[in-house]
């Protein structure tokens, strides 16, 4: 808007205001609110009617609570990681309310926004903003002790919750009528880490491994009105509890993932040397040794899963493999200490733990029917590679071999 001076026919001059398109204006005023707790801005436009917008993060406000009260704590970014109170932290998130941050912006407001005229202002009294809600943002996070687990699980996630941005889907997440003409969702990169956006009604619920190790889910609320909620900063506190009620049904439908099922680094120790209670290093098992592989296909025996097993067992069972007790002794503590073989309790037999079970059957299984078959068949294909027209059952046997990688790399998880 514009003001330009006229004069009437009786010689009075008088102002109008015209809708017209100018470069303006626009001041940000930062600062340290000591009730909010942290840095905001307030931004002034300078034309009619003088738009203002007032910044903070409620995670500022959180801290400046804890720190109120002298609660010890670890943040990450804007994440809280660890807190000796959680109901202390749930608390002080709750207590964010629209009057708090309504009287935060008068005050500010009062301070900056004003007509200066020597040492006094010329703004009116009645020359006030109404504040209104333009965008707000809830979050849940879910810390993990293992980052691989993290990563593991919200890949899961992507793959089996890529359709909950669907109209029907991602109306029941925000407890809404479907919209079918205005329901979308994106897939891109936050802070370098996958994240998967669903919008609905202008509104949206994102999803995304923050940090490594801190799975977030976080609605964004941008049209209140199609929503069911009032756009005064009054109401604040009614889009924390809708917001959160968003994510919980977001996060009720990721339960639904086999959590037992996704690697936690395990296999990192058939991998690599591990030291015993002696501090002495230990290769890891060798598989591809016959004598190894031998071993371990033993003791997947039926016969040894009640009562357990003796060295001599071993040795009466693989007189080709092992001359004496010393060399099974000695592949069996590679075994031990990674927690595949132990002891029984005041007992001279051995038995094979759960976690043994899965890591024996996955391993042989994979070497006996997936990689020495893909091994067999990368020599044949030197000669298949000179004939000018391969067989169509060449052709069927690379789809099998597609499948059998897709399918080792699947094992790989459920150890």
């Amino acid at each position: 808007m514009a003001a330009r001076e006229l004069t009437s026919k009786n010689g009075k001059k008088f102002h109008r205001l015209y809708k017209c398109r100018k470069p303006v204006k626009q001041y940000y005023i930062y600062f340290h609110d000591e009730i909010l707790g942290g840095p905001c801005y307030l931004k002034i436009s300078s034309y009619l009617p003088f738009p203002c917008e007032f910044y903070f993060n409620g995670h500022n406000y959180i801290r400046h609570q804890l720190d109120q009260k002298g609660m010890s704590y670890k943040m990450k970014d804007n994440a809280f990681t660890e807190t000796d109170d959680p109901q202390a932290l749930q608390e002080a998130a709750q207590q964010i309310n629209g009057r708090l941050v309504q009287q935060r912006i008068d005050y500010w407001m009062n301070r900056f926004f004003k007509f200066d005229k020597g040492k006094y202002s010329t703004r009116s009294k009645y020359l006030k903003h109404e504040w209104y809600l333009s965008q707000v943002e809830v979050c849940s996070n879910l810390i993990f002790k293992s980052s691989r687990f993290s990563t593991n699980l919200f890949e899961r996630l992507i793959d089996k919750f890529s359709r909950v941005g669907w109209p029907d889907s991602i109306a029941q997440i925000f407890s809404k009528r479907p919209a079918r003409s205005i329901s979308k969702t994106f897939r891109r990169l936050y802070d370098n880490n996958a994240c998967i956006k669903h919008w609905f009604r202008g509104n949206s619920i994102k999803q995304y491994n923050k940090t490594g190790y801190l799975i977030r889910t976080e609605t964004t609320i941008n049209n209140p009105k199609s929503l069911g909620l009032q756009k005064p900063v009054l109401y604040l506190q009614a889009y924390l509890w809708f917001g959160l009620g968003c994510n919980n049904r977001l996060l009720d439908c990721c339960a639904d993932v086999d959590v037992t099922s996704i690697c936690e680094g395990q296999t990192d120790i058939f991998k690599k040397p591990v030291t015993d209670h002696l501090d002495k290093t230990v290769t890891p098992p060798d598989l591809r040794k016959e004598r190894q592989f031998e071993l371990c296909e033993e003791l997947l025996k039926p016969k040894y899963s009640l009562h357990g097993f003796k060295t001599a067992d071993i040795a009466n069972a693989l007189p080709h493999y092992f001359r004496n007790s010393t060399q099974i002794r000695y592949e069996l503590k590679k075994l031990i200490v990674r927690g595949v073989v132990q002891k029984k309790k005041s007992q001279s037999f051995y038995e094979v733990t759960q976690l043994g079970w899965k890591w024996l059957w996955t391993s042989i299984t994979s070497i006996t029917y997936f990689e020495n078959p893909i091994i067999s068949k990368t020599f044949q294909n030197e000669v298949l590679q000179t004939l000018a027209q391969p067989s169509l059952f060449e052709e069927g046997y690379d789809l099998i071999q597609q499948g059998l990688s897709r399918i080792t790399q699947e094992l790989a998880l459920n150890l």
